[in-house]
């Protein structure tokens, strides 16, 4: 039988986390944008005076939730990733960042888990362009425990933060155990001298990858960066040692985004080591028939990276 978590999903998970905080907390403040969900109903019908509903006006949703912030309030924003992102830019940049101040936008629909959406719902520059600004905490979790440990990760950091989740739910990585979330970067499988290291949903592509490379010769371990800003580099390097290859894979524009992150930090650092940066190249995606066709068409499938990496190591 699936497990509670499986069904409910990142998001879900993180709401009912959440709520422990807002409903003893009344300084905790929760705006969405035209967006609902079954475990969002407790908040407006336990603490109506502490939640917001503003339709379909994200810009609007950051002034409000700045002013409020403005008034000692923990906020939390919620929205449709790239609505909470990508439109939101000036306002995140302004309004948030340079004020410094407690908001914490969730986005949902990380990647393209609204697949058959195009490009206005796909969400593939987040990373590139919130670790940009300077202040903002970025997470990005690969399951629902990392998701519910970031409601009080994100409660208790007094500084702006996003947080980026799947649409759906995914299978768990985790499970119960004492996960130190708050690191940022996980070591979710040992192996050896290739490093997967990936973030969001595609850490489980990655896990997927290391067995097909194992049953190939060639071990590889499996490193998740669940906190993209500000990056743990001490624990990442920790788990880097022995390591003589390392391949990046984000469902994500390269441009900017994980990987792009991993080359600047071994540059700053001295850090030598060959890097494959696998993810979406510099264009829209208009194809249609689900995350597996887009996946398989751009070279973000189990076998289409399997094979590249095993050409790029041998």
């Amino acid at each position: 039988m699936a497990s509670t978590k499986f069904i409910l999903g990142m998001r879900d998970a993180f709401f009912n986390a959440l709520f422990e905080f807002y409903k003893k907390d009344p300084e905790v403040v929760f705006i969405t944008a035209d967006n609902g969900a079954p475990t969002l109903d407790q908040f407006y019908q336990q603490r109506p005076d502490q939640y917001f509903q503003v339709g379909i006006a994200e810009q609007q949703l950051i002034g409000m939730a700045c002013g409020m912030a403005l008034e000692g309030k923990k906020v939390y924003t919620y929205a449709i990733a790239p609505f909470v992102t990508t439109r939101c830019y000036e306002q995140n940049k302004i309004d948030i960042c340079a004020m410094n101040l407690p908001i914490c936008n969730i986005g949902v629909g990380a990647g393209y888990a609204y697949d058959i959406m195009g490009p206005t719902h796909h969400t593939v520059e987040d990373l590139t362009i919130m670790r940009a600004l300077p202040n903002m905490t970025v997470h990005s979790p690969a399951d629902s425990y990392c998701a519910e440990a970031l409601a009080e990760i994100s409660y208790r950091n007094p500084g702006p933060q996003y947080v980026r989740f799947d649409r759906a739910g995914v299978p768990e990585i985790y499970g119960e155990g004492n996960h130190k979330f708050a690191d940022g970067v996980l070591l979710t499988c040992p192996g050896g001298p290739v490093a997967l290291v990936a973030t969001g949903i595609m850490v489980h592509q990655a896990q997927k990858v290391a067995t097909e490379l194992a049953e190939a010769g060639v071990k590889a371990r499996v490193i998740d960066v669940c906190r993209i800003k500000p990056l743990n580099t001490e624990r990442l390097f920790e788990y880097l040692k022995g390591v003589k290859r390392v391949v990046s894979m984000e469902e994500h524009l390269l441009t900017g985004g994980l990987g792009s992150l991993l080359a600047e930090t071994f540059s700053d650092n001295d850090m030598r080591l060959p890097l494959l940066r696998i993810g979406q190249n510099d264009r829209y995606v208009f194809d249609m028939g689900g995350r597996e066709v887009i996946w398989e068409k751009h070279g973000l499938d189990v076998v289409s990276m399997t094979q590249r990496i095993l050409r790029w190591v041998k």
